[in-house]
C-alpha cells in the first residue's frame, strides 16, 4: 500500500467537518436514503457552490492528512502535517497523483513551486485546475461514504467506471477488466 512513514490513503474515514455531518446518520434510516442524504449534501456544498481545492489541499485530504476522529477533532496537528509534507518523498507523491488526476505532466507540476505550496500555478489554468481537484475530491469523499454504508458498492462503482472507461477508449471492457489483475 503507499505509504509515507505511517500515511496512507485515506480510506471510508471522514477527512473534514463538513465529510463528518455526512458521515453520521441516525440508525433508524434506511440505506438508501441514508446515500441520498450523502450525495445531496456533498452536490449542494461541493459542486453546485463551484468550489475549487488548492493542489496542496487535496493532497492532505487524500492522504488523510486532514481526517477527524469520532469527535470531529483534526487526527493531526498543523505542526505535524507540515512536518509529514516536507519529509522526503512526499511532494513527489503529490506531484505523482496530481498528474494522473488532471491528466497532465509531472514536469508541468514541478513547476508550479518549491514543497507542495504550489504558488506558481498559471493563472490562466489555476481556477481550471482547482475546480477538477475539487471534483475528484467530491467524487472521493462520495465513493468512501457510499462504500461505508454498503460495502459492495464501491466495487460495483469501479466495475462500471472500468467498463466506461474501456468503451471510451474503444477496447472490449473485459480485456480492461482482465489487464488490471
Amino acid at each position: 500500500m503507499n505509504q509515507i512513514k505511517g500515511i496512507r490513503i485515506a480510506q471510508a474515514s471522514p477527512s473534514s467537518q463538513d465529510d463528518l455531518q455526512n458521515w453520521q446518520y441516525s440508525a433508524s434510516n434506511t440505506k438508501k436514503h441514508q446515500a441520498d442524504q450523502v450525495a445531496t449534501k456533498i452536490l449542494k456544498t461541493r459542486v453546485l457552490n463551484g468550489e475549487g481545492m488548492h493542489p496542496r489541499r487535496f493532497c492532505r485530504r487524500w492522504f488523510g492528512l486532514e481526517a477527524v476522529n469520532q469527535y470531529g477533532q483534526p487526527c493531526y496537528t498543523e505542526s505535524y502535517i507540515s512536518i509529514l509534507e516536507s519529509e522526503h518523498g512526499y511532494r513527489e507523491k503529490c506531484i505523482n497523483l496530481i498528474a494522473r488526476v488532471l491528466k497532465i505532466k509531472a514536469n508541468t507540476i514541478h513547476r508550479w513551486g518549491k514543497g507542495v505550496e504550489f504558488d506558481k500555478i498559471s493563472p490562466d489554468k489555476r481556477q481550471q485546475y482547482e475546480m477538477y481537484l475539487g471534483y475528484v475530491d467530491t467524487l472521493r469523499v462520495l465513493a468512501t461514504s457510499l462504500a461505508g454504508l454498503d460495502q459492495g458498492l464501491l466495487l460495483k462503482l469501479l466495475e462500471r467506471e472500468q467498463c466506461l472507461d474501456a468503451v471510451a477508449h474503444g477496447g472490449n471492457p473485459q480485456d480492461r477488466a482482465t489487464s488490471l489483475e
